[in-house]
């Protein structure tokens, strides 16, 4: 976070970058990855970089269905490679690329960046709220599988404009709200997407507690009928309701750990699973 000397010197210097570096585990859901995990409202600061190397294993419970849920039950690994970094003190530049493996499917997925602004950092009763906007682009870099129990992803290419309003207390507690909406190429449909977050940094760790959500604007359903049936899985809506944690300790200087658990509670053509994770990160610094 930038503008840390808003903040008590001392520790509260040290506590501000334990929360800049930590990171999302991006992890795949049913057909569309979760893209606002990606954006939090901390800044890098500039020169700064995260190189982050993460891996998870979802293990589906059953699946959503749009009128309740069957036996399906996928599980899935994935491999992620993050990088992010501040280009100015308010500005960041995020990119990523997911390897996902299920039982007879194995493909990179899509290839995600994103631009954070965040110039607005108001002083605020006991602490600062941040504001800003943040815009983001995915393509696929495969020809992956789109169709079938076993599909990757669902192929689209998107943009993702977003905004990040965000409220850190001088003690390390913090709540963020970030949302936004995906444009979709046709013919995956469009979706809004959000994440509630509260948290706490200081020296020693980070950890978070999040409520995410996507709703996607109309699109077909699996398993429909009529107007609803699909001719392919791209035209597919995934609506989801995630609950998850995650906790940040660094272990050096310039290493850190990351695990991270979630578990869907509802949704429509998505899994209903729970998830771990597990990421390793890099630090450098000007």
């Amino acid at each position: 976070m930038d503008g840390d000397h808003d903040l008590p010197s001392g520790i509260m210097r040290r506590a501000v970058n334990i929360s800049k570096n930590w990171k999302h585990v991006l992890i795949a859901c049913l057909i569309s990855p979760t893209v606002e995990a990606q954006v939090d409202g901390f800044n890098k600061g500039a020169g700064n970089v995260d190189v982050v190397v993460s891996f998870s294993y979802e293990k589906g419970l059953g699946y959503c269905l749009a009128d309740g849920n069957v036996a399906i039950k996928r599980n899935t690994i994935a491999a992620t490679l993050f990088a992010a970094g501040g280009l100015t003190e308010d500005l960041d530049l995020q990119l990523n690329i997911p390897f996902i493996s299920n039982s007879t499917e194995s493909d990179f997925q899509d290839v995600q960046a994103f631009l954070k602004w965040l110039p607005m950092k108001t002083a605020m009763g006991n602490g600062k709220l941040a504001m800003g906007p943040a815009l983001g682009y995915s393509v696929p870099v495969t020809d992956y599988q789109t169709e079938g129990v076993n599909a990757i992803g669902q192929e689209a290419t998107s943009i993702i404009p977003m905004g990040v309003m965000q409220y850190s207390r001088n003690n390390g507690y913090f709540t963020s709200l970030v949302g936004g909406y995906i444009v979709a190429s046709e013919p995956t449909p469009d979706a809004l997407v959000g994440t509630l977050r509260f948290g706490h940094f200081n020296t020693v760790h980070y950890w978070e507690l999040y409520l995410q959500g996507q709703r996607a604007d109309g699109g077909k359903n699996y398993r429909g009928t009529g107007d609803l049936a699909p001719t392919s899985f791209k035209e597919l809506g995934v609506d989801f309701l995630k609950v998850g944690g995650k906790y940040y300790k660094p272990i050096g200087s310039r290493i850190g750990i990351v695990a991270e658990a979630s578990y869907v509670l509802s949704g429509r053509n998505v899994d209903q699973a729970v998830m771990g994770a597990l990421s390793v990160v890099i630090h450098f610094r000007e």
